[in-house]
């Protein structure tokens, strides 16, 4: 039987950027997943890319993982927030903080490839894929972990990081509380003419919001929100119609703008675990929170979870504590847990708000957005909640060492 300070289910983005910050305080770790992770390293694989903000990236920096991940990344240096076709806008320009771009723009494909090269060959990872979690027992002190293989494992804490259909989560009981929002999110990256100053794009009409996400030489990440039965028309249409579709969405204002080839849809909803942990169980990222995309917090919440659960493991850790402990782990589920349902509700009714037709929501909206751009403390409030940098922030988004 193998032996080993965490085990953790799922080689996502958050699995294993969870694993190499343990691993380089010293605690063994063991990643599980029924995805052959090496053989799905292709640029067909998935196709989204990632607004990092500010303090994540801090983080990344601090543990050594930026250099492996973000060679291709694009710095956010300006967010221009329109409603649908009205002159009015809303302009967040990182200048007015001077001290760092709003974010990073990284494809995940370049992310996924950076961290299975950190994690390949390190002494204290073991990755087992593809394979599967067949069962699990807990014991005092330990829980006992089963792979289809036949590998066993003896495991101190067990980490759900499977995504939004964590099986795991299942396992243990933990329900959800979910719900639909009637929308599908089209991924594709676009080229064109002119460039794009690292200004990311954000326009909000009735169907759902439609972002253009800046990406090196001349490209850009579109995130195009649409009612499901229209998406699966735009998804069937040839590329010719599909290109035209998409510069009556995206204007001229970069020139002539095309697809680059590749599409991908995901449809769209909001959930949340009722719980984080159960016995020497933890959820962490999309398996914890799922939430709409109009923001591009998605991944930044899960950095945080990692950054405030490493924190908690390695200190207990380097006391002779138990990591599994319910005691450990609530520490984490109280830094965690506020933060997470906050953003989460504030990017659903961003949603409602902005996908609303009423006339007077409209004109409010509008005078809202008017009003806001007129007010530099209230933009500079937003543009650091947005950079993850208010809060009591754990030691790795602070630049420091665990």
């Amino acid at each position: 039987m193998t032996k080993v300070d965490l085990l953790i289910s799922g080689s996502g983005v958050v699995g294993m950027t969870l694993a190499y910050a343990l691993a380089q305080q010293g605690l063994k770790v063991i990643i599980v997943d029924a995805l052959d992770v090496e053989g799905s390293m292709g640029d067909e694989f998935d196709g989204r890319s990632y607004a990092i903000s500010y303090a994540p990236f801090v983080m990344l920096n601090t543990i050594g993982l930026w250099d492996k991940i973000g060679g291709e990344s694009q710095p956010i240096n300006e967010i221009h927030v329109t409603d649908g076709e009205s002159p009015v806008f809303l302009h967040f320009d990182q200048a007015e903080l001077g001290d760092g771009p709003l974010g990073y723009m990284v494809e995940v494909r370049h992310i996924r490839a950076g961290l299975f090269d950190a994690i390949k060959n390190h002494k204290n990872i073991t990755l087992c894929a593809p394979d599967t979690i067949s069962h699990t027992k807990n014991y005092p002190g330990h829980v006992d972990v089963t792979l289809k293989s036949g590998m066993t494992i003896k495991t101190t804490l067990l980490i759900g990081a499977e995504g939004r259909n964590s099986k795991l989560r299942q396992q243990n009981d933990i329900k959800i509380r979910s719900w639909d929002y009637n929308q599908t999110g089209i991924v594709t990256t676009v080229e064109h003419d002119l460039d794009h100053q690292g200004i990311a794009h954000e326009k909000f009409f009735a169907s759902g919001p439609f972002a253009i996400l800046p990406l090196q030489n001349n490209r850009s990440s579109i995130v195009w929100c649409e009612p499901p039965d229209r998406a699966i028309t735009i998804m069937r249409l040839p590329e010719r119609s599909f290109n035209a579709e998409l510069k009556k969405k995206f204007g001229s204002f970069l020139g002539d703008v095309k697809s680059l080839g590749l599409r991908w849809s995901h449809p769209l909803n909001m959930q949340l675990a009722d719980n984080y942990t159960a016995e020497r169980f933890c959820l962490i990222g999309d398996a914890a929170h799922g939430i709409h995309p109009i923001a591009g917090q998605g991944f930044n919440l899960g950095l945080r979870d990692i950054a405030a659960l490493s924190e908690v493991l390695v200190d207990a850790h380097r006391l002779g504590g138990d990591i599994g402990s319910d005691l450990v782990l609530q520490r984490y589920v109280h830094w965690r847990r506020t933060d997470n349902n906050i953003l989460a509700l504030a990017t659903d009714g961003l949603n409602r708000l902005f996908s609303n037709e009423n006339p007077i929501v409209t004109f409010a909206r509008r005078a809202g957005v008017s009003a806001v751009e007129k007010m530099p403390t209230v933009k500079k409030f937003f543009m650091q909640h947005a950079r993850g940098s208010t809060g009591k922030l754990p030691k790795l988004l602070r630049g420091q060492h665990l």
